[in-house]
């Protein structure tokens, strides 16, 4: 069970003969792609890890619309309401053929009575997560769309990019919309953003992959200006009646 087991982060600090008696305790699956792993409002009795693969977490607002929270990489924690018997918060869907990690929560409950080290382990990535979570809640509230943008592509190359001759490639499919839902844009604008960046040869699309061409100039968005995303305008009959 090698797959990418050195990189889970639930093992981190743990003596070799402990991780291994840990692993074993798992319930090890194939999954793969579009593959549903868990959704929103299930009770949540095991907690995840991928040894590989990617896998995407998303909520449903009231209204309907999509919003992805995060994408999973091969050994982060995810599921962990599973150790407080809570619900999932969120869908789980796997984008890439991969392998999955379960752990009943009556199991790894009883685990961290014997090794707490586990537990900081959780509470370490929740730490990171909420650190995430931070810093997209000030992205959404004072970053263009174009920085918004920029700065999720750089997320995915960083985390999950693979070198090609044409560039760097996501190595699952990243839509037009899965990008928009990523940073809270809409469709046209990221659309139309990603059209000027094709022309200029910074991305192009490639077998349904999004591959980074020129992975500098993506960052250099990052300190240019530019123009605020436009807000509906009110008509002025409306505004009267007020």
């Amino acid at each position: 069970m090698r797959d990418g087991v050195e990189t889970i982060g639930l093992l981190a600090g743990l003596a070799p003969e402990i991780a291994a008696d840990l692993l074993r305790q798992a319930q090890r699956r194939t999954v793969h792609a579009d593959e549903v792993l868990f959704t929103a409002g299930q009770p949540a009795r095991s907690v995840h890890v991928l040894a590989s693969g990617a896998a995407k977490l998303m909520q449903t607002t009231p209204k309907g619309a999509r919003v992805i929270v995060k994408y999973v990489r091969p050994g982060e924690v995810f599921g962990s309401p599973a150790l407080l018997d809570r619900f999932y918060p969120v869908d789980a869907v796997a984008v890439m053929d991969g392998v999955e990690l379960q752990w009943p929560s009556e199991l790894l409950r009883t685990f961290i009575d014997r090794q707490p080290r586990v537990a900081f382990n959780v509470i370490h990535d929740l730490e990171t997560r909420l650190r995430e979570m931070e810093d997209r809640l000030r992205d959404l509230s004072n970053e263009p769309v174009e920085h918004r943008l920029a700065r999720a592509i750089l997320k995915l190359v960083d985390t999950f990019g693979r070198q090609t001759d044409d560039g760097v490639e996501i190595p699952f499919p990243v839509g037009r919309q899965d990008l928009a839902d990523l940073i809270g844009s809409t469709l046209p604008t990221v659309s139309r953003t990603l059209r000027a960046w094709e022309t200029q040869r910074q991305i192009r699309r490639s077998r349904r992959r999004l591959v980074i061409a020129d992975v500098e100039a993506v960052a250099r968005v990052l300190y240019q200006d530019t123009a605020p995303e436009p807000k509906p305008r009110r008509s002025h009959r409306r505004a009267a009646r007020r």
